[in-house]
């Protein structure tokens, strides 16, 4: 026997014997590794299942919540909307309807655009009313459907303010008859514990779905329960290709944030443990070429499998020397190796990708910020402006620049910074007063602005911006720049519950066909797309007219009464809010006057 053949013998019998050796205990160890990781691989999906069902329903409950008692300054809350119907139809009108309709379609459409899984929210008053939203223009609920006589809505009452939660089902509550998933609850009254209404939020079925849990085909077996009905609301049966018996018996159960719902889990192991064959052959198939191929094949299969993992170790240590950046000719290799040096690859490239995403969101943040800012500093420099203008006419001693500078900045603030759109008739004249100290400047006090208004009325409360413009009407169209008469008169009577205020010149006055044109352009004139909001119009006499019908309603506006060449008188008739004044006999007749 040649001496090769002994040394090759000799070893191979010495690397035989540790490398089986280590081969099997390496078997062993890798046993219990996998045993392990399916415990954790099983111990994850079950924490994340039982996670994300939880965060779905915590953020559908926090929804509710928030909607139930959100409230600002602008809006009010679901509570105080329904407060406004608890009693019944003959405590509401149509026009609170709709100013109710406005304020739950702005409260819900903020909601449901922050979060797609939400179809539409409705709140149903005692009496069947129904109001609320939908984000999508093919589904709404069915306006002729009465809940109250469906068995969710019973369900809800009984409930007591607990969470209604039903099974995915089709009816014909909504008008697209897609299976929806109904979440309800009642809402009481804070203070009294009044019953007020049912809260009900239209879901997408899928928003309990957990098919993205694990990438592994059959291997668990999931159900959400409604445990109190037992109605099934998720299930995976129908997407597993094994039978359903295959399954071990032992059932996990696990309850969730949403009473009475309840997520079951059960593994498959036999699937799980079979992804894991392919790696078994591979361990056995490394012993037995570790085996056959002795001292100098070990070697070089170890040095050529240690080697690349030798270098990533290195790029990964000097990375941050080098920043996010990595090229390297093993990412074409199809193996470990090569899925290793890819992954790593694709990971710098998605925290990239999020760096860059983070900074574009935070200069969409920013640059929001600055316009807001800026919108509030135009006007601050409006107002700052005018008022420097005014400091300079006082130490120039010109009281007239003085004067229209420091009411140009009255009415500009009035305008802009006034809260709301109702105030007194006091801030109403005062504002005309400073239009008329302009005026009278430009003009050299050519004409007169008397007032005829008893004081009881002073306090009534009346629509902004409504009586300047019929002032500015008078001066240029009614006394044609002072050039056809010199006297503007403002008087406010009370009629029962109505407030009549006149605006009358001793101008041109209009012939009748005139008069009828206008007339005619004030009945058609309404283009308000909601209160308080232009239509992209001046303020005239028909923005003045519709405004008012708008908010007080058709049987109030604008009345004209002219005479040619004797004067004009436009009167404005609006219901007394609140308490009326108390006014005597003859000062009421006073006040009507001799008007044209």
């Amino acid at each position: 026997m040649k001496l090769r053949t002994k040394m090759f013998l000799v070893y191979s019998v010495v690397a035989i014997i540790p490398i089986l050796a280590i081969g099997y205990y390496s078997y062993s160890r890798w046993q219990a590794s996998v045993s392990e990781q399916i415990r954790t691989y099983s111990s994850t999906i079950i924490h994340n299942a039982v996670e994300q069902s939880n965060n779905t329903l915590d953020r559908i409950n926090r929804t509710l919540d928030f909607m139930t008692y959100y409230s600002d300054d602008s809006e009010s809350s679901i509570i105080e909307i329904l407060s406004e119907f608890a009693d019944g139809p003959v405590n509401y009108s149509s026009y609170d309807i709709l100013q109710a309709g406005k304020r739950t379609n702005s409260i819900f459409g903020n909601l449901m655009y922050a979060n797609s899984s939400i179809r539409g929210i409705y709140l149903i008053t005692p009496d069947g009313l129904i109001l609320g939203t939908s984000n999508d223009q093919t589904s709404s609920i069915n306006p002729n459907h009465d809940c109250r006589s469906d068995y969710w809505y019973q369900e809800t009452l009984s409930l007591k303010g607990q969470h209604y939660i039903s099974t995915i089902t089709s009816d014909d509550l909504f008008t697209d008859k897609n299976p929806s998933i109904y979440l309800s609850r009642s809402i009481y009254d804070v203070y009294s514990h009044k019953f007020l209404g049912v809260i009900l939020l239209d879901l997408n079925p899928e928003i309990l779905n957990l098919d993205s849990l694990t990438a592994i085909p059959d291997l668990a077996l999931l159900f959400i329960e409604n445990t109190k009905t037992g109605e099934t609301l998720y299930s995976n049966v129908d997407s597993l290709k094994t039978n359903e018996t295959q399954y071990t018996d032992d059932m996990q159960k696990f309850e969730l944030n949403l009473e009475p719902l309840e997520l079951s889990i059960s593994f498959h192991y036999d699937t799980l443990y079979a992804q894991y064959n392919p790696m078994r052959m591979v361990i056995l198939l490394m012993i037995f070429v570790f085996a056959a191929g002795v001292l100098i094949s070990l070697y070089l299969i170890t040095g050529k499998i240690t080697f690349p993992l030798e270098r990533l170790s290195r790029v990964m240590k000097h990375q941050r020397k080098n920043g996010l950046k990595f090229v390297s000719p093993y990412m074409g290799r199809t193996d470990e190796i090569g899925t290793l040096y890819n992954e790593y690859s694709h990971m710098l490239d998605e925290i990239n990708e999020g760096i860059r995403r983070d900074y574009q969101n935070r200069l969409i943040v920013l640059d929001a910020q600055m316009k807001a800012l800026e919108a509030r500093i135009n006007s601050h420099f409006l107002f700052n402006t005018l008022e420097s203008i005014n400091s300079m006419a006082e130490l120039a001693d010109n009281k007239e620049i003085a004067t229209m500078s420091l009411a140009l900045g009255d009415m500009f603030r009035y305008a802009i910074k006034t809260p709301g759109e109702i105030v007194t008739l006091t801030d109403e004249l005062k504002h005309v007063d400073d239009y008329a100290s302009i005026q009278l400047i430009r003009f050299n006090g050519k004409f007169r602005l008397e007032k005829n208004i008893p004081p009881a009325l002073l306090s009534c409360p009346v629509l902004k911006l409504i009586l300047q413009p019929l002032v500015e009407n008078a001066l240029f169209h009614g006394l044609n720049y002072c050039t056809a008469g010199d006297l503007i008169t403002i008087s406010a009577v009370q009629e029962n519950l109505l407030l009549h205020i006149s605006v009358s010149d001793n101008g041109v006055g209009m012939n009748p066909e005139t008069l009828a044109m206008l007339r005619s352009t004030l009945m058609n004139q309404n283009s308000f797309s909601e209160i308080g909001h232009q239509s992209g119009q001046s303020i005239g006499l028909g923005n003045i007219h519709a405004r008012i019908q708008l908010y007080y309603g058709k049987q109030y506006g604008l009345s004209i009464a002219s005479a040619e060449n004797i004067g004009t008188r436009i009167t404005i008739t609006i219901p007394i809010t609140g308490n009326p004044p108390k006014i005597q006999s003859e000062e009421v007749r006073k006040n009507r006057g001799a008007q044209p």
